[in-house]
């Protein structure tokens, strides 16, 4: 990682968009050093991305592979989020293959997340190894919550990571009664190929990193390429498709957040409470 990082020139896409009512948050990608100009290995990369997208929906949203021998070798990993069915990881894993490639078509290297799905893949073997260089959050429309309730519900995120590490697919959810509240929901994934205190590493670093920017909101996601935290307070998990429109909000609007070596960016929707 330390190699790809000195080397690499990055291209980072800062903002988020929408796409199928996937939130599409940050890829990062190598040129430079890295420059796919081999005819042999755009060939072994475009079959590796075809098996990523074509396996990773019907094995339980994993699949990692290579394509290639030698220098041509190349290596890929995908995942999406536990409770997307097939045909949406598909669709998922398709948009980010478009998007980056299309920005940074000779690259090498990438790594590429969403609020449903990740993929990465490299002329280097990384399985197993945690990509912990960069990640981000996002609020979306959600209003705020009471402080008290919040604790309670952040509180319940942080004993969900030791949850998700000793689960075989590395994903688990909880929820919690807040009284009158109501419930608030969340889910916590890793990458199937970390070990387990990477894993948790993750995810407590997503914790730690964020805690400040999603502060007493009712709805946030936490997202990297190796893991991902989603809360919220109506049940969305188990079949993303019945995901309710989000509520206007009218206590900050949307913000995004990236954590990198390269980049800050906070995108602030402000109200007419807020202008003089």
């Amino acid at each position: 990682m330390e190699k790809f990082m000195f080397w690499a020139m990055l291209f980072i896409m800062s903002g988020c968009c929408h796409v199928d009512g996937v939130t599409y948050l940050d890829s990062e990608c190598s040129q430079a050093q890295n420059s796919t100009g081999n005819s042999v290995y755009r060939s072994n990369l475009k079959s590796l991305l075809n098996s990523l997208a074509t396996n990773a929906p019907l094995q339980d949203g994993f699949f990692n592979t290579s394509a290639g021998n030698g220098t041509d070798r190349v290596y890929g990993l995908a995942w999406c989020r536990a409770d997307a069915s097939p045909d949406t990881c598909s669709k998922c894993l398709n948009g980010l293959m478009s998007a980056p490639l299309s920005d940074c078509p000779d690259m090498k290297d990438l790594v590429t997340w969403s609020s449903t799905c990740s993929l990465r893949f490299s002329n280097e073997s990384f399985f197993g190894e945690l990509w912990n260089s960069s990640s981000s959050t996002y609020g979306g429309n959600s209003g705020l919550d009471d402080p008290a309730v919040f604790t309670r519900g952040f509180s319940m995120m942080e004993t969900l990571v030791r949850n998700v590490s000793s689960q075989p697919l590395m994903f688990a959810t909880a929820v919690i009664d807040v009284g009158d509240n109501g419930e608030r929901y969340g889910l916590g994934q890793c990458s199937r190929d970390l070990s387990k205190l990477d894993c948790e590493n993750c995810l407590e670093e997503l914790l730690t990193s964020y805690h400040d920017f999603v502060l007493n909101r009712t709805g946030w996601e936490m997202v990297g390429v190796s893991c991902g935290m989603w809360y919220d307070d109506f049940r969305f998990y188990d079949n993303n498709s019945s995901r309710p429109n989000p509520t206007p909000n009218t206590s900050g609007g949307e913000t995004w957040h990236k954590k990198g070596d390269m980049l800050l960016a906070f995108v602030i929707i402000l109200v007419l409470y807020w202008i003089p």
